[in-house]
């Protein structure tokens, strides 16, 4: 860690201290209060409202107004008016944020501690018995990998939602919870995830991030195996032509992690490079045909709309070696489409998928059918009445 970063980082602990500290002084003088009385505090990292947060908030302020509950979202996030126009919403960072947490009676986030002020240091306060309430990881995503930070012993949670029966199995039977915790219930973004029916002509291009690029310069991010790759694809003049071919156009939307370096990236004029304030995930994956990604786990909500996808895993010995170890989920065996390890192959497959008019093929259908069994839209009501529950201990 670089000595600026690490002063940095510093400061910010030592401001959470100080806040969060008056917080639980004065936790006992406002808890009683309407706005804190029974709260539920809900987030997704702070900045944003477009994932599993945002979905149940909907739910819980349009069915059960007589919830107290409140979205932590930052002033300057473009996701910002969404939230509001759907309840309460309280600044992130802002005192009033650390009195919400140190008071609120359900705390719910689709990261872990993301309902806080500052991630890091609120996991080392949690682990020291600072951070009271029942704890709700909604998920970000469908776990494939085997994500050891999310095991019991490094974080407290009280309710762990699963979305797939193989997911659920894998967690409940080796993440170390007690019985109860994890449940099948299904991620609340799907209940609005649903397969246009008409052809949009678009091809999403949708990588997820990589370890060793955080914290890295523009020089050494340029220089990386993952900027080279998909660079040469972005700027392939074959799939220029492949795009003309089909009448198409490629939008390219790097994981939140690596926007970044979204100004590092050029593009043919068939590609266009999205940002995170320019568009939602799910409406990049509602409103494309065909999906080429690396590891990212964006997948399942692809497969959840049974539309064909392109693994493109040029660094897959590395990816396994600094990122995440292997799950219970083996691309080769079980992934929603064809795994690639090069160029030529990636636009191959691309151009098979585009002239068939971008039908799925049967054998990944019938892997996304296994996959899935929970398909209906009921998600956000299952996991209310499960954390509803868990309130009522």
């Amino acid at each position: 860690m670089n000595v600026r970063l690490f002063v940095k980082k510093s400061v910010r602990y030592i401001s959470c201290a100080v806040k969060y500290s008056l917080a639980l002084i004065l936790s006992p003088f406002v808890k009683n209060r309407k706005e804190y009385r029974d709260l539920w505090l809900i987030a997704e990292r702070g900045i944003d409202a477009r994932d599993n947060a945002y979905y149940l908030f909907k739910y819980i302020t349009r069915n059960n107004p007589e919830i107290n509950i409140a979205y932590v979202i930052s002033r300057d996030s473009a996701d910002r008016s969404r939230a509001a126009k759907l309840g309460r919403i309280i600044d992130y960072a802002g005192f009033k944020h650390f009195l919400a947490v140190a008071v609120s009676k359900v705390k719910i986030s689709t990261h872990i501690m993301g309902y806080t002020p500052y991630i890091d240091f609120f996991v080392r306060a949690d682990k020291l018995g600072l951070v009271g309430g029942k704890k709700i990881f909604l998920q970000h995503g469908i776990i494939k990998d085997n994500l050891t930070y999310l095991y019991d012993n490094n974080v407290n949670i009280d309710l762990f939602v699963c979305s797939a029966k193989p997911e659920y199995e894998y967690v409940r039977d080796n993440f170390g919870y007690k019985d109860g915790v994890v449940k099948l219930l299904g991620l609340c973004r799907y209940d609005d995830l649903i397969k246009n029916t008409e052809l949009t002509k678009k091809v999403l291009i949708m990588p997820t991030w990589r370890y060793s690029l955080q914290g890295a310069d523009k020089h050494t991010f340029m220089e990386s195996e993952y900027f080279k790759s998909f660079d040469a694809l972005l700027n392939s003049s074959r799939l220029k032509d492949i795009l003309n071919k089909y009448g198409c156009e490629a939008l390219f939307y790097p994981h939140i992690e690596m926007q970044g370096f979204i100004d590092c990236f050029t593009a043919c004029e068939k590609v266009r490079i999205m940002t995170f304030n320019d568009c939602t995930v799910q409406s990049l994956l509602i409103n494309s045909d065909v999906l080429i990604t690396d590891f990212s786990s964006v997948f399942f909500d692809y497969g959840y709309m049974e539309k064909p996808m392109i693994f493109y895993q040029f660094d897959e010995e590395s990816f396994r070696k600094q990122h995440y170890r292997e799950g219970y989920f083996n691309y080769k065996r079980d992934a929603f489409g064809k795994v690639v390890y090069d160029l030529d192959a990636v636009l191959n497959e691309l151009e098979k998928i585009l002239s068939r008019n971008a039908e799925i093929e049967s054998e990944y259908l019938d892997r996304i059918n296994g996959f899935f069994k929970l398909r209906d839209r009921n998600n956000s009501k299952r996991n209310f009445n499960a954390v509803k529950e868990i309130a009522e201990l």
